[in-house]
């Protein structure tokens, strides 16, 4: 008996030894994560700090995911502030009924990830109007149409918008998982990179595939679609009640433009656009005179520099000199 109590005493201490082992392994593991990534130029931990720090749950289950208030951080190298309203940028003088209230609604690309404030395309188009014009962005990271225009929504009744762009993307039909993100991935540097690399490895996922078949599946008849297309008429029923312009600019897909493969997101994006009457602007030709990847935020990150955003700033402008025709 006692032999049988000693071979058990030595498993549980041997079992304990390799669980502190293995704690103590993360432990480092995670450290050195920390250190190898501290010059912020690892896009994914980026992005993981960016939903850690600066995002929230919303109330909204057709959101998913909003701004914190009153929020701030250093990502990516730019220092990101978001003001009382949830927004990026400063705060919006909304007690003058003469000032002319533009609202630039999207996905990271609205928000101006990877871009200091000031070369936003907020940021620009507010500089090129002048102190007249409130320019807000509800742009928030990883969000398909149907999570932009809900969340607009709940901007739209304390906001007198003047002018809604709508800067749309590749990434307006994406079908989002609405999963609560786990302790570990809220907490661990090095735990977020296992799941985005397992994910990157999983069959199906755009990692994996070309992304040609990834958008030519994203943007055929299925629930992507559907979601954009109601989400757009819901857009139109709101710009009915309250009487401001539409305006939809499709920023290209930015990791090849000679010779440009998703054309087919264009077609559809233009037609669902005039059909419900507003201007369609493809941003395309403005950036096509270069290569794509001079155009990236950081190497592996393809979203649009300070340039990109400028040129399409210049390109908006004529559509938003004068007011709204009520």
């Amino acid at each position: 008996m006692s032999e049988s109590r000693s071979m058990l005493t030595r498993a549980l201490s041997s079992l304990g030894l390799m669980c502190i082992g293995l704690v103590l392994a993360c432990l480092a593991g995670e450290g050195l994560v920390r250190l190898a990534t501290a010059d912020q130029r690892n896009y994914m931990v980026e992005m993981w700090r960016y939903a850690t720090l600066l995002k929230r749950e919303s109330a909204n289950p057709a959101v998913g995911h909003e701004h914190v208030p009153n929020s701030s951080a250093r990502l990516q190298g730019v220092d990101v502030s978001i003001n009382s309203l949830g927004m990026r940028g400063p705060e919006p003088d909304l007690s003058d009924p003469k000032r002319r209230n533009i609202v630039i609604i999207g996905d990271s690309m609205a928000f101006g990830w990877g871009v200091e404030e000031a070369r936003t395309l907020r940021g620009q188009l507010a500089q090129a109007l002048g102190g007249t014009v409130n320019v807000m962005t509800t742009g928030v990271g990883n969000m398909n149409m149907q999570q932009i225009v809900a969340h607009w929504l709940d901007y739209s009744p304390k906001i007198a918008a003047d002018t809604v762009i709508v800067l749309t993307t590749a990434r307006a039909t994406e079908v989002q998982e609405q999963e609560r993100a786990g302790w570990l991935v809220q907490h661990s540097q090095l735990y977020a990179l296992m799941v985005s690399f397992s994910k990157m490895l999983t069959p199906g996922q755009p990692g994996q595939q070309s992304l040609l078949a990834f958008y030519q599946k994203a943007w055929g008849d299925g629930p992507g679609r559907t979601g954009m297309v109601r989400a757009l008429d819901a857009l139109r029923a709101d710009q009915q009640q309250r009487g401001y312009r539409v305006i939809v600019a499709l920023m290209p897909e930015t990791h090849e433009f000679h010779p440009y493969p998703f054309g087919f997101i264009t077609e559809v994006m233009q037609t669902e656009t005039t059909a419900r009457g507003w201007p369609f602007i493809d941003l395309l030709p403005e950036l096509a005179d270069r290569p794509a990847r001079s155009y990236w935020a950081m190497d592996e990150d393809p979203h649009p520099n300070g340039d990109a955003l400028g040129r399409v700033a210049r390109r908006l402008l004529p559509s938003l000199t004068t007011p709204a025709a009520q």
